[in-house]
């Protein structure tokens, strides 16, 4: 028996890549992980946490649980279905920030980065099928995984399309023992050739006036985050005003000196130097409020643009657009550090059209969501998400989804009514049928996928339903799940006053084909055997 062990242990050791990432995966495994040898993963729909306004908006999911067990149930759901992936997985501080087997890791446990590599692995293994053929693959880090993080995507074959530095704290994180941090890094990753929208720097701004080039906004000229290096600069200079508006940048008589100082007498720049100054003055207005002069100039849109490596600006304050937001909107929530909205927005943006579909599955305070709704509210789009997190300190029930349902219905914020954004959502819970493959166990998997399998055809709203099949729709098709084979003929009766397409899943302890029995159907209706078809992918991902 040992000897058996050893060779075992040989063997495995010998399949490990010659150059790549090696960690002790066998030392401790994942227990959410062996749960999917005894019991398999289904879906629980809590109605009372469904939010409706209407059947003209986006349905969105959000699944309680570990997100393990939710993106084994996506890999029947939503094979190649997403077109951009974004996780924020916990990045390994040591300051028991997050837990492996329902303990904390620690900063002294000289298996920490092992264990969070086994824990992203099998993660990432099951993320691939998840994703469109040049769907993109999103994950935000700082430096305590970033190596380790870009080289696994490196193992899984995954292309690296970028890296990100996003300064989110600019001031600096002040417990660093020596340089303080003020950023983290998004990589964007994918196993296709995906098409980049851009970063829309126009986003949430509106162009109210209109000129003989284009829409346009008056926006003051002197930068807000850049000091006076020197006065031999050019982009420090003075414009000089007449009484009634007239602008130049030469001297003369009775005209006011403007320089870019602030109200509170801090040396700024302008954000175009002399010489386009002096070419543009057509484009550029002063006004003069209370002896206060101000110079403005015309922007215009410029939507989309190609993003730079390092994004910096006050929409990625993760205090402002993270803690302060999420405040305003779950006031009686604590939760630590999420993420700024624009963070998210802009990283998704990059890739997700506007009738694409994103998962989030380390979705935390739901600030994806919150993005995707920004996005359509924006643009009219038809976005969708979904989502996945656990309910460990109560962070789905008592954050996640409180701040999804009040962002898309409203909410107060200092008094004053903020109008909610729209969309719908459907709350499920992560349930369990037992693994064996016995007639028995197959009936119950079969009775209890209802969920899993109105969510595969997204379609919610129920038609009909008795102990023989039931029938669900939406504004495209149906989908009828059978339960007893004796109901064909009345359930053909049915579904034959229907008047469009028709997904039909049929209870088999075998894996029949019913296609001679719908054959006077074949042009509406598609038939599928279960629960075979989702055993096939359980033992593809549970092996």
């Amino acid at each position: 028996m040992a000897k058996r062990r050893i060779n075992k242990k040989i063997k495995s050791l010998e399949e490990r890549n010659k150059y790549g990432l090696s960690w002790d995966y066998e030392r401790e495994p994942e227990k959410v992980v062996l749960d999917c040898q005894t019991r398999l993963p289904v879906l629980k729909e809590i109605g009372d946490n469904k939010v409706d306004n209407g059947p003209d908006n986006i349905t969105n999911i959000l699944i309680e649980g570990d997100n393990y067990h939710a993106l084994s149930v996506l890999n029947y759901t939503h094979e190649k279905a997403f077109d951009v992936i974004y996780i924020d997985p916990p990045y390994n501080t040591g300051a028991r920030d997050w837990k492996y087997n329902n303990n904390y890791v620690e900063s002294t446990d000289s298996y920490r980065h092992s264990r969070w590599l086994s824990m992203i692995f099998n993660r990432l293994k099951l993320v691939r099928k998840l994703l469109k053929p040049d769907g993109v693959l999103i994950v935000t880090i700082d430096d305590h995984e970033l190596q380790n993080l870009t080289k696994l995507l490196e193992d899984f074959g995954a292309k690296n399309l970028g890296r990100v530095a996003i300064c989110i704290k600019p001031e600096g994180r002040r417990q660093s023992a020596y340089i303080m941090e003020a950023h983290e890094y998004a990589l964007f990753c994918s196993w296709g050739n995906p098409k980049m929208r851009g970063l829309n720097v126009d986003f949430g701004l509106d162009f109210p006036e209109t000129d003989e080039i284009s829409d346009f906004r008056w926006e003051g000229l002197m930068r807000r985050d850049a000091p006076r290096e020197d006065r031999g600069s050019d982009y420090w200079y003075a414009f000089y005003v007449t009484s009634n508006g007239g602008l130049s940048v030469l001297p003369s008589r009775d005209s006011l000196e403007v320089y870019p100082i602030n109200t509170k007498g801090i040396e700024r720049v302008w954000l175009w130097d002399k010489e386009r100054a002096a070419i543009n003055l057509s484009q550029l207005k002063a006004t003069n409020r209370k002896g206060k002069i101000t110079i403005y100039y015309k922007r215009r849109k410029q939507e989309w643009v190609k993003p730079t490596s390092f994004w910096y600006g006050s929409r990625y304050n993760a205090n402002a657009y993270g803690t302060r937001l999420l405040k305003s909107i779950v006031p009686e929530t604590d939760f630590d550090y999420p993420k700024s909205l624009y963070s998210v927005l802009d990283c998704i943006d990059l890739f997700l059209p506007e009738n694409g579909i994103v998962l989030d599955f380390f979705a935390g305070s739901g600030t994806t969501g919150h993005a995707v709704l920004e996005l359509n509210n924006d643009d009219k789009g038809t976005r969708q998400f979904i989502l996945s997190t656990n309910n460990e300190g109560n962070i789905c029930t008592e954050v996640c989804y409180p701040r999804i349902q009040r962002v898309m219905q409203g909410y107060k914020i200092n008094d004053k009514d903020k109008l909610g954004l729209g969309g719908n959502l459907r709350y499920y819970q992560t349930a369990f049928v037992p693994a064996a493959q016995t007639d028995k166990n197959k009936e119950l998997l079969t009775k209890q996928s209802i969920e899993m399998l109105t969510l595969k055809e997204n379609t919610f709203e129920k038609v009909t339903a008795n102990p023989e099949f039931v029938i669900y729709k939406n504004s495209d098709k149906y989908t009828g799940i059978i339960f007893d084979q004796l109901s064909f003929i009345k359930f053909k009766k049915f579904a034959g006053k229907l008047n469009k397409p028709i997904s039909v899943y049929i209870f088999s302890l075998t894996d029949d084909d019913f296609s001679d029995d719908f054959a006077d159907m074949k042009d509406i209706v598609k038939i599928c055997s279960i629960p075979e078809a989702i055993l096939r992918v359980y033992r593809r991902i549970f092996r």
